[in-house]
């Protein structure tokens, strides 16, 4: 996840400054209230989803998207590590190659999923268009409710998992 660019939303009247160890650009909403348009065009609550960090191509896509993070999280994500989950969703279609790639790459590492098909669930699909900035991207991958993956190429997928496999915390 080095070759992402990171962005860490705070508020710092509620929570630390991110550590230093987290190379990324710090946008305090107490200092820029501004900031927070991005998280609520994300569906995030300035109030209740913070720290949240978003990991983004240089061009500006989103690929990550983790909410209510403790500083030992977002380190763990800014050095390209996952986070331990107990749910892991994947949003795919049925025509979609990279969906099936995805679900390949979980089942070799053993991790249980379940598979919510958006073209099935309009409700599902309203959900990725919203946490994903409006685009429609499959597969969508949501570990519990914290942490969002958006088209993660295999190494990327990988590197998330890796506290699942490393028996990370499951809550």
């Amino acid at each position: 996840m080095n070759d992402l660019d990171c962005h860490v939303y705070y508020d710092s009247t509620r929570t630390a400054v991110p550590p230093a160890d987290c190379r990324a650009t710090r946008l305090d909403l107490q200092a820029d209230p501004a900031a927070g348009h991005d998280l609520i065009r994300l569906g995030l609550s300035p109030s209740t989803d913070l720290p949240a960090m978003v990991l983004t191509e240089p061009g500006g896509k989103i690929r990550v998207l983790g909410l209510r993070l403790s500083a030992e999280e977002m380190g763990r994500l800014a050095g390209g590590s996952g986070l331990g989950t107990a749910r892991l969703t994947v949003y795919s279609t049925a025509w979609c190659p990279d969906c099936r790639r995805a679900k390949r790459v979980l089942e070799d590492a053993q991790a249980p999923f379940e598979d919510v098909n958006i073209d099935q669930d309009a409700q599902a699909e309203a959900m990725v268009l919203e946490r994903s900035g409006g685009r429609r991207v499959v597969p969508t991958l949501r570990f519990d409710d914290r942490l969002w993956a958006f088209n993660p190429d295999p190494p990327l997928l990988r590197r998330l998992l890796t506290a699942r496999a490393a028996g990370g915390p499951t809550t």
